[in-house]
């Protein structure tokens, strides 16, 4: 079996560790792993955060965001995120957990200065409970992790090739066409190519309405090469203002001795930012503008000295019919690209790699241990894919609209507003944070609904379903 993964992001990366981890060993099985864009050359800065460091792979200002995993060229990987990386390697957890900052609490302020609420990150142990290893959220560069990621891959296996077109031929293989002219075919072809998939694109040719769909809000964001502030440091934090002219947030981007502090910043904009329209001094300006009555020093001192480094329009995704068939299947950004809001963008990529790669390990390993039964190598395979991709979809579609929904509900508290919305949002808010009640009916049991979650568990049910019918 000839498995080929385009995208060689946080999706696509996973994915390929996933599968090495997971597939059976027995029938042999190669992965092929193909990235558009090159690293680029690192700078020789020893501080991989720092303001003016251009790490590889890192998108440059006048290069637009197609991943809604990152604001600011950083993210948060959460809980169960983390818990998918431990799953996978515990040197690559450790790994990642060290490059980043591992964050126990959000902190959300109102830009008067009000502390509206401080929330525990950790996940109590999981899906297993009281039995289980805690997590915490780990805050992190973008590059940091994809770098985690990058070296555990081995960077002799990420071939730099563009993927332009996907056909299924009448032999029932893929075939994947390259911009260069090259052609290869593969029984099982993965799209971890982003927001703009050109799979996605391939898969539902001709339906319209699969494509992305702008937001109206755009971030900013980068690094400040600084000591990190008592309420980041003292409070393992991430602090997130609302206010009425938008919102603003900040947390470290590395560990404390980085001193690199990751902000952002969402606003809205009903044109869509391109490289034609992009000034760089008039983001920063209207940056400033809007968070100029700010009562807090941290954010009055980061949008005094920082340069705006990098613009990310938002874009989402509507529900898509199904994820994959004939073989081919969408993973990420490239299925369900959701909100910053949510933070969720990396761990869902995570959950996405583990989810599939077990399922196909469940299901090849079932079509192998029947021997010369039920047809040939080929024709049990090919079942077996295709029972995975639709399990694939039944699993993880209804966790991603239930996300989906409650970063729509927190979008609606970065929009501009009055005077009379801002402060009735903010008691509301604090209301939320104080009485869990009230919190529970408005967004329902976050910790449960998000940490509370198995890909194991929903595997094992989903083939113990199948194999039962």
């Amino acid at each position: 079996m000839h498995i080929i993964i385009t995208g060689g992001g946080i999706a696509g990366l996973s994915t390929y560790l996933f599968l090495r981890k997971n597939l059976p060993p027995s029938p042999p099985y190669t992965i092929s792993l193909y990235e558009s864009h090159r690293p680029r050359t690192p700078n020789p800065n020893p501080n991989p955060n720092a303001l003016n460091h251009q790490p590889e792979h890192e998108p440059s200002f006048d290069t637009l965001s197609i991943s809604t995993a990152i604001v600011g060229g950083g993210l948060g990987v959460s809980p169960n995120g983390m818990r998918a990386l431990y799953d996978l390697d515990p040197d690559l957890h450790a790994a990642v957990s060290a490059q980043g900052f591992p964050c126990e609490h959000f902190v959300f302020m109102g830009e008067n200065g009000w502390t509206l609420g401080v929330q525990r990150t950790g996940d109590n142990g999981g899906y297993e409970g009281s039995e289980g290893r805690e997590e915490v959220c780990v805050s992190s560069s973008r590059h940091g992790l994809w770098r985690c990621l990058n070296e555990k891959v081995g960077r002799e296996v990420v071939k730099y090739r563009r993927v332009v077109g996907v056909e299924v031929r009448e032999t029932g293989r893929r075939l994947v066409r390259f911009e260069d002219g090259g052609e290869e075919e593969c029984d099982v072809l993965v799209g971890a190519d982003g927001v703009r998939s050109v799979v996605r694109g391939s898969l539902f040719e001709g339906v319209e309405g699969t494509g992305p769909r702008y937001t109206g809000a755009s971030g900013i964001g980068g690094f400040v090469d600084t000591d990190l502030p008592a309420r980041v440091l003292e409070n393992k934090a991430m602090v997130f203002t609302f206010g009425g002219s938008g919102f603003f947030g900040y947390g470290s981007g590395g560990p404390p001795e980085a001193k690199s502090l990751m902000w952002w910043s969402t606003f809205e904009t009903d044109d869509l930012p391109s490289r034609e329209n992009l000034d760089r001094e008039e983001i920063k300006a209207d940056m400033r503008k809007r968070h100029a009555n700010s009562a807090d020093p941290v954010i009055r001192d980061i949008i005094a000295k920082a340069e705006v480094e990098s613009i990310y329009p938002t874009w989402v995704l509507p529900d898509l019919p199904h994820w994959g068939e004939n073989g081919i299947v969408l993973v990420g950004d490239a299925a369900h690209a959701l909100s910053p809001t949510t933070g969720q963008g990396a761990s869902q990529a995570l959950e996405d790699a583990q989810t599939l790669s077990l399922l196909l390990a469940g299901t090849l390993k079932r079509a192998y241990d029947t021997g010369a039964e039920g047809g040939s190598l080929e024709e049990k395979e090919k079942d077996a894919v295709a029972v995975s991709l639709k399990l694939f979809y039944d699993i993880r579609a209804p966790r991603i609209k239930a996300i989906a929904e409650r970063g729509r509900k927190m979008d609606q508290q970065k929009k501009e507003m009055s005077w009379f919305e801002e402060y009735g949002m903010y008691c509301f808010f604090w209301l939320m944070m104080h009485f869990s009640p009230l919190r529970k009916l408005a967004m329902g049991d976050v910790n449960t609904q998000l940490y509370g979650w198995s890909a194991k568990a929903e595997v094992e049910k989903a083939l113990a379903s199948v194999e039962s019918s």
